[in-house]
């Protein structure tokens, strides 16, 4: 019964006939209707030509005789129909519409099924002759390997490459290595003792080839990829290398130039690296993967593009590419949620500042009339008793509303402008108090003076006068030092109660305090710092602002 499947070889002519005739199909070509009569007539022949031979096992219908000769002609003459069917249906495809590879596999195709056809004639011709016989047998027996051979390496000759040859060749190293181990050996082994213990002593023995063999298989495998397919990296040495070129990238254009440059000398081909729907500038892909990102889904793709001298990219290339892509995605997503914070960043940066101008200009427009309305008292006081004296201060009243006017609309002053206008200040600020108010200013700048936000020492200096020598009833002190190294360092320190007027430097700090922080954090972020401190001990307030040092070119 198990020979009685040889029967089904019958079916193999009309099978292969009709792959022929479907494969060699264009879209808009239809063979002519002699071509579809002889397909149905082999559908029909081959197998009642079967069902005759396997009934004549049988003894149902005549046997012919010799038996052996009926079946070898039968299945020859089947096969040289299906062989000329099949060449005749490829003769006729178009040339314009087949790729040079399916050109060359229709050539391959061609010629096996004429050498096909010619054996399974000389299987007919020579039946005297046994050895010759016995050997074309044999060949005619394997022949659908060497179809099927031909048509995996044209069709997916980068699979055939990897998971066949190199395979094969792995499997031939294996049996080779383990029948050289067992050479050697096998002398020793056939001492050990028999009993049932005598299988688990092979086994034991056997374990020194068994811890060798995936160390063989890796070297192989690595000697195989850079000598026979040009791989020069494995895997894992692929993604550290990739990792590394982009670990330094900045954006996104970077990252996208340092991974096609690391993959373009990892693969030995010229590689681009296209996100969403990009396209190569004036390249023909060859052949690409596509992974998607893992936040935005947006597609990455690798693509291999054409060019002269390159090698293949293959199987084993492709599944490292889609591993490299899926790495990629992931470092674009980073690089542009780090952008996109930076963003944000930097325009809760900008709200900042542009909030503390408009404060600065509120401010002022609440603290001038104030300003000008007690200077004017102390001015219309001093017209009397001292009139050099008060002309001093309207001078010096004039000096302070003109630098506000100037510095209005700017962002930036000079810091000995500054100083200069908060000597002005304090001396209209002395002229109110008289001999309550004690002020020095000292600085150790040397020109080109460095540039601090404008007005910003004035809400320092008016923020201790009236919190600070307005509310004691002793005589005040308003001391002003400026350092500079790497860094400014503003000092005001006064007498009196604390600066704020509050029951802590910090709690609840009024609208001037609260617009120098916001005005340091918006142009300098964390690398400007303000702080209002007591010392108790000797009744003073202590205000420091440390900024970074910055010249501006005018």
């Amino acid at each position: 019964w198990l020979d009685l499947g040889t029967f089904m070889v019958y079916l193999f002519p009309p099978v292969i006939m009709h792959t022929v005739s479907l494969e060699s199909r264009c879209a808009d070509d239809r063979p002519p209707g002699i071509y579809r009569h002889l397909l149905v007539g082999m559908y029909v022949l081959s197998p009642l030509v079967g069902v005759y031979s396997a009934a004549a096992v049988f003894n149902i219908v005549p046997r012919p005789q010799p038996f052996g000769a009926w079946m070898g002609i039968s299945i020859g003459f089947l096969f040289v129909l299906a062989s000329v069917y099949s060449t005749t249906v490829m003769l006729r495809q178009h040339r314009a519409t087949r790729t040079p590879d399916q050109a060359r596999l229709r050539m391959v195709m061609i010629f096996l099924f004429t050498a096909m056809s010619g054996l399974f004639v000389a299987l007919i011709v020579l039946q005297e002759q046994r050895l010759i016989v016995q050997i074309i047998d044999r060949v005619t027996r394997t022949a659908p390997i060497y179809f099927l051979v031909a048509s995996v390496y044209f069709e997916n000759r980068f699979e055939f490459y990897d998971l066949v040859v190199k395979r094969a060749l792995l499997l031939l190293l294996s049996v080779v290595a383990l029948g050289l181990f067992l050479a050697i050996a096998l002398p020793w082994l056939e001492q050990l003792p028999g009993g049932t213990v005598r299988p688990w002593l092979f086994a034991v023995a056997l374990a020194p080839i068994a811890m060798v063999m995936p160390w063989l298989h890796a070297s192989a495998e690595r000697w195989l990829d850079r000598m026979w397919l040009g791989r020069e990296f494995t895997p894992v040495d692929a993604v550290k290398h990739v990792l590394a070129a982009m670990q330094p990238a900045t954006d996104e254009a970077t990252l996208v130039r340092a991974a096609e440059a690391k993959l373009s000398e990892i693969f030995g081909a010229r590689i681009a690296v296209l996100v969403g729907d990009q396209r190569p500038d004036g390249a023909e892909i060859e052949t690409e993967v596509a992974m998607p990102t893992p936040v935005s889904g947006q597609p990455v793709r690798i693509a291999v593009l054409k060019a002269p001298g390159t090698r293949r990219i293959l199987s084993e290339d492709l599944t490292m590419l889609r591993s490299l892509a899926g790495v990629l995605g992931f470092m674009l997503e980073n690089i542009r949620l780090h952008q996109r914070r930076q963003e944000q960043d930097q325009l809760a940066q900008e709200l900042r500042l542009q909030s503390s101008k408009s404060e600065l200009k509120a401010l002022r427009a609440q603290i001038n009339p104030h300003f000008l309305f007690n200077a004017l008292n102390a001015i219309a006081s001093l017209i009397h008793t001292s009139p050099a004296r008060a002309d001093e201060v309207v001078e010096q009243l004039a000096e302070v509303f003109r630098y506000t006017l100037r510095r209005s609309d700017t962002e930036w002053a000079p810091l000995d402008q500054e100083l200069t206008f908060a000597r002005a200040y304090l001396d209209v600020e002395q002229a109110r108090f008289g001999q309550r108010l004690t002020c020095t200013i000292a600085s150790d700048h040397q020109a080109p003076a460095p540039h601090i936000p404008s007005m910003l020492l004035q809400t320092l200096l008016e923020n201790a006068v009236k919190h600070g020598v307005s509310q004691a009833r002793e005589a005040g002190r308003i001391d002003v030092r400026v350092q500079i190294d790497s860094a400014i360092r503003i000092e005001v320190r006064n007498t009196g109660p604390r600066a704020d007027g509050r029951a802590a430097p910090r709690e609840g700090e009024g609208f001037g305090l609260h617009n120098v922080r916001e005005r340091l954090k918006g142009h300098f972020g964390d690398a400007a710092s303000f702080s209002l401190t007591r010392d108790e001990a000797a009744g003073v307030t202590v205000a420091t602002i440390t900024m970074p040092l910055v010249r501006m070119t005018v």
